[in-house]
């Protein structure tokens, strides 16, 4: 790949007139040439001797090489070699010579010449052999500049920023001097996509693309590496602070309202930063450890820049390591779903239960929840497990029912992903046909921050299952973001008031306040409310008198197994716990 750069910083010249360069000490010879191919829009470039036509391949790039055998210096044939051995063997050359002996035929062809032609020069039939050369060169680089060239925005893609980035490396380690790359991805992108349909994200694309060429200087890099991803070569910086204050104003120039499908919409970036020398010495580990940093700054909340620190490959790999542990987890049936029960304060029975993951590791034991949902709901690995879910739940039901126990309701947590990349309503119709379930004896239970995540792609959902007579219930209240919008416009059963504010009753005045709150919008609203943490008779009693009907906690039971609920709810059934 070594001239895939020239090869794309002369594609502008080749298209407009195709360099053809004559090498012959004789300037007669070259000003017949010359005229002959005039009329053939060619830009003629000329060259005395073999030195001077070796220098003027190496900065002009030509399609083809008129190249005489006998000139002082270096002859026509070393010529030739010393062209092709320097990387320029794509380039086609016509040895032109007085020799017509089989020994200087062979030798021509041997050191490169793909054409041979003796003098006294036949013009008519060099001019249609020059011709023939040029358009197939010109053609076959038109094809190869696809190859190295992003067709949506034009600038340089993968394959040809890599050779960059590596020329980049090299004059930087000659020079002794810095170089940053950094990796911009588009925040949100997807969301972009979901609302408003491919083409406007392809439309946003080009928008960036366009800002970050406009942004930077003429001598810097910019590439589409892929997806909403783009990369950019810096040399010549001057340490950390240089690279802080162009990527603070990358960040600040990528803060842009751009207006898609007839309405406007704002677009950030999030920019990670990797230094040569200081964070890998050849192209794919500074790649590696810019991409690792921009990922991080995805995770620092977006629409920011971090640098590389040595930590955050460990922290990568411990995640990668976790996400095939998680899909091997699947394929061993290592996931278990545990059952906590949902108590009636009022009447003090089994009201429902809710269905819980775990993560029963063959090496490590029983692996909570919060740490591997969130790798499992980043890598979408949790679209997977919830259809599994919601299957072997349906199949726990049908157990359950069978078996004459009553109030078999069982609640499932669901994640924003299942609603953007799963089909939930088709998935909850095949396992409620194949068990026989009721949409009654379902709930649904979804956190205020997937309320805001896409509420009409999520509130379409909900309205189709709840017409099926699933029951929806908002989590994890009072900490998220969700409005009373949600609460009055979506078809919402229960609010569970999160344990975060009943730990503190009834002795912290402001989770009392916080609690009595929320109980009494529930209650003007008409809906159910649902106690999380419960772990004493105080804070049952609290809640009671505000008006809470629901509740779960160890003051109950813990989630159990489903065998082990089995039993505790025959306890409970003949009052014998």
């Amino acid at each position: 790949m070594g001239n895939v750069v020239s090869l794309f910083e002369n594609e502008q010249k080749d298209e407009e007139k195709p360099i053809v360069l004559l090498a012959d000490d004789d300037p007669s010879i070259r000003l017949m040439i010359r005229h002959v191919l005039e009329d053939e829009n060619y830009e003629i470039v000329e060259a005395e001797d073999g030195l001077d036509a070796i220098r003027a391949v190496e900065k002009q790039r030509p399609a083809v090489i008129l190249l005489d055998a006998i000139m002082p210096g270096l002859d026509g044939f070393t010529t030739c070699q010393q062209i092709k051995d320097r990387g320029y063997s794509d380039i086609p050359v016509m040895m032109i010579t007085g020799l017509d002996d089989e020994a200087s035929v062979e030798r021509a062809y041997d050191v490169g010449a793909v054409d041979y032609i003796t003098k006294p020069i036949k013009w008519a039939v060099l001019k249609h052999r020059v011709r023939t050369i040029v358009q197939r060169v010109v053609a076959e680089r038109k094809i190869q500049r696809l190859e190295y060239r992003d067709s949506l925005t034009q600038l340089p893609n993968r394959l040809l920023f890599v050779d960059r980035l590596e020329q980049a490396l090299t004059r930087a380690e000659r020079h002794r001097e810095s170089l940053a790359l950094m990796v911009v991805d588009i925040d949100d992108f997807k969301l972009v996509n979901d609302s408003f349909g491919h083409e406007a994200g392809d439309l946003l694309i080009k928008a960036v693309g366009d800002l970050l060429s406009k942004s930077l200087r003429r001598a810097d890099t910019v590439a589409r590496l892929g997806g909403d991803e783009f990369a950019i070569v810096i040399e010549n910086v001057n340490g950390v602070e240089d690279a802080i204050s162009i990527a603070d104003n990358l960040t600040t120039v990528l803060e842009h309202n751009v207006r898609l499908d007839n309405q406007e919409t704002f677009t950030s970036a999030s920019v990670g930063i990797a230094l040569y020398p200081d964070d890998g010495a050849d192209a794919g580990t500074l790649l590696k450890n810019a991409d690792t940093a921009m990922f991080r700054a995805k995770e620092n909340g977006r629409r920011c820049f971090q640098f590389y620190k040595p930590e955050m490959s460990v922290t990568a790999m411990e995640r990668l390591d976790l996400e095939n542990s998680i899909r091997n987890a699947m394929d061993n049936n290592e996931l278990v779903i545990h059952y906590q029960p949902t108590i009636d304060v009022h009447n003090n029975e089994i009201a429902g239960v809710e269905a819980l993951l775990r993560w029963q590791h063959p090496e490590k034991g029983m692996i909570e929840p919060d740490d591997f949902i969130p790798v499992a709901i980043e890598s979408g690995l949790i679209v997977a497990i919830g259809d599994w879910m919601i299957t072997t739940i349906c199949h726990q039901l049908r157990v359950w029912k069978d078996a004459g126990m009553e109030n078999p309701n069982v609640s499932i947590n669901l994640a924003a992903r299942q609603f953007k990349d799963g089909n939930l309503t088709a998935t909850f119709i095949q396992a409620m046909d194949k068990y026989e379930i009721e949409g009654s004896e379902l709930t649904i239970e979804v956190t205020e921050a997937t309320l805001t995540c896409s509420e009409g792609e999520i509130e379409a959902t909900l309205n189709k299952l709840h017409d099926m007579g699933v029951k929806i219930a908002v989590d994890d209240f009072g900490i998220g973001f969700a409005s009373l919008t949600n609460l009055k416009d979506l078809p919402i059963d229960v609010v569970k008031v999160d344990e975060k504010f009943v730990s503190g009753v009834p002795d912290n005045e402001k989770d009392v306040a916080v609690v009595t709150a929320i109980a009494g919008l529930t209650r003007g609203l008409k809906l159910k409310l649902l106690a999380e943490g419960i772990e004493n008779e105080r804070q049952l009693n609290m809640l009671k008198s505000v008006g809470c009907s629901l509740a779960q906690g160890y003051y109950w039971s813990k989630a159990l197994p489903a065998d082990q609920y089995e039993q505790f709810y025959l306890n409970r059934f003949y009052n014998l716990g």
